[in-house]
């Protein structure tokens, strides 16, 4: 703050009295500013998003959490930021995992966000000594159960003051990180035997080969960053033709070419012109007469839904894995959000560019292929090729950004957001936006419709 003074200069009569200044009242208050207050506090804070792998390596929901500066993983302002982004809704159709304490439960702050896929997550190790008596614990449950929510626990063991709480609940957490592997191993065990049907989940999975060994052991699901790692046993894919014409399709998209120059394109590939007719001439479309050229179908699906379809296609083509699945959600989520946190000050070329940075930063796994080698193949602006081979250029700061915001990196996103002359109270709208768009464009509306 700078404070500012005023002196009076004194007579050189030195026999005027001075009188001494009248006390200064203190001014007014100033009415809080409850809106800048409110953009400060989202500026400080993140929502996190934790992908949850079942059994079969697809993207079944999220472990949320809240990354702030000024109260981290707070249990309330968890709470209200997730009832804010309407994580009630994503948990009717999709996994959510939400930490929340019994206070919380007995004080009914779990209710907005209470729904048929809400598993609520407590934390032995962090919960009140009173919370382990039986009565106080079969009444947060209860009240669990009865809205339709699950409940999940970590932090248990195969204690006898511990144990029975696994009798409520639906979904345990185990990480590699806290037990020796041998005792990790046999707490699984003893856990499946207590309760038929009570499911697992594995955090801290960091690679493939701890993957594998998880799947053996049972677990239900996994969490941790092996999804966006290379796995080392699998074979090297290659850059066939179908997904060469979708990315020379979009980037004549992109570059605002005629419907006639991307149909010619797309006739390079048979299967890639039927799926393209397919969609135009779908109930969905409502045409009366059927479409039969290539360039009608482009016309009557319009550039916003061809650009999806073709992001989208990029991974379902050619010889999938298992887990292209989950990797394309999470590159769509991350294009999508390129594209548009840049909206608001940027040119829409850049944008689109921005987002297929966000979408081929992933290709490289998709591919089990150097980036290097898949992009000798490609026609792609000199500003997207360079932040993927090398993280520099222009848009180096914005795939920062968009990593920074996926690991719940508050203060170095906000410091991002600055650098590139960002609003970082929109950050968190931007990014939740950014997954919903991808669901819909994945067609996700329940947990049922991820494929398998």
């Amino acid at each position: 703050m700078v404070f500012s003074r005023f002196f009076k200069r004194q007579s050189n009569d030195a026999t005027t009295p001075v009188t001494p200044p009248a006390p200064a009242q203190p001014a007014p208050a100033a009415a809080p500013d409850h809106a800048a207050l409110a953009r400060r506090q989202a500026a400080e804070a993140l929502l996190h998003r934790e992908e949850v792998v079942d059994a079969r390596n697809r993207l079944y929901g999220y472990r949320f959490s809240y990354r702030s500066l000024q109260a981290p993983g707070a249990s309330s302002a968890l709470l209200s930021a997730l009832a804010a982004a309407e994580i009630g809704n994503f948990a009717q159709r999709r996994l959510a995992v939400i930490p929340i304490t019994a206070d919380a439960v007995l004080q009914d702050e779990y209710l907005p966000l209470a729904a048929p896929h809400s598993y609520f997550l407590f934390d032995l190790r962090a919960e009140a000594s009173g919370f382990l008596a039986s009565a106080a614990a079969s009444e947060v449950f209860r009240r669990l159960h009865a809205s339709g929510s699950r409940i999940a626990l970590t932090g248990l063991d195969l204690e006898p003051a511990t144990l029975p709480l696994a009798a409520n609940a639906d979904l345990v957490f185990l990480s590699l990180q806290d037990l020796p592997l041998q005792t990790f191993e046999q707490l699984a065990r003893g856990l499946k035997a207590c309760r038929a049907g009570l499911q697992l989940a594995a955090e801290a999975v960091h690679s493939w080969p701890e993957r594998r060994m998880i799947a053996k052991w049972g677990f239900e699901y996994c969490l941790g960053d092996f999804l966006t790692t290379p796995d080392a046993d699998e074979q090297q894919s290659r850059l066939d033709q179908s997904r060469l014409v979708l990315i020379e399709m979009l980037n004549l998209l992109r570059s605002d070419s005629d419907p006639a120059e991307l149909g010619a394109i797309a006739k390079k590939d048979p299967g890639v012109a039927l799926k393209l007719l397919g969609l135009a001439n779908s109930p969905a479309a409502g045409l009366s007469s059927p479409v039969a050229s290539l360039e009608q179908a482009i016309l009557v699906l319009g550039r916003d839904r061809l650009y999806r379809w073709l992001s989208v296609s990029m991974f379902r083509v050619g010889q999938t894995r298992d887990r292209d699945e989950a990797l394309l959600e999470v590159a769509l989520v991350r294009a999508r959000f390129l594209e548009t946190v840049a909206a608001g000050s940027q040119a829409r070329a850049v944008c689109d560019e921005l987002f297929l940075v966000g979408l081929l930063s992933l290709f490289e796994l998709l591919l089990a292929t150097p980036l290097s080698q898949i992009l000798e193949r490609l026609r792609l602006p000199e500003t997207v090729s360079e932040v993927l081979l090398h993280n520099t250029g222009p848009y180096a700061r914005y795939l920062m950004l968009a990593l920074a915001v996926e690991k719940g990196q508050v203060e170095r996103a906000t410091t991002l957001a600055g650098q590139l002359g960002l609003d970082a109270t929109t950050l968190r709208a931007t990014n939740q936006a950014a997954l919903a768009w991808a669901e819909e464009a994945l067609g996700y509306t329940t947990p049922a419709d991820i494929p398998a």
